[in-house]
C-alpha cells in the first residue's frame, strides 16, 4: 500500500519531529527520509524535493512524501497515521 501526500514542512523540520515519535519507531533514517516501525510491519517515507507556497509575502515550506506500508493492516495502517499526523502537526495561533 502506497499513500502521497504534501507535508507542509522542510526536510529539517521532518528529521526534527521524527525524535518526538514513541521510542522504537525510528529504525533507519536516510537523506531523503526514514523507515518506521509499528505494530507487526514498517512504513518507508520517502521525501521529495522541498517546494515553498508563496501568498503574498509569506512563505511556506512543504516537501511531498510518499508512505510504503509493508504488513500493515488497514486498521493498523489507519492508527499509525492518526499518531503520526498528531505528531507531525503545525498549529498556529
Amino acid at each position: 500500500m502506497e499513500m502521497h501526500r504534501e507535508m507542509g514542512l522542510s526536510y529539517t523540520v521532518f528529521f526534527r519531529s521524527l525524535a518526538q515519535l514513541p521510542q522504537g519507531w525510528v529504525r533507519e533514517t536516510r537523506n531523503d527520509g526514514a523507515t518506521l516501525s509499528y505494530a507487526s510491519g514498517n512504513i518507508e517515507i520517502s521525501l521529495g524535493p522541498e517546494c515553498e507556497r508563496r501568498i503574498g509575502l509569506l512563505r511556506l515550506p512543504y516537501t511531498p512524501a510518499i508512505f510504503k506500508y509493508h504488513g500493515l493492516s488497514q486498521d493498523e495502517r489507519d492508527e499509525f497515521q492518526t499518531r503520526f499526523d498528531l505528531t507531525f502537526q503545525r498549529g498556529g495561533g
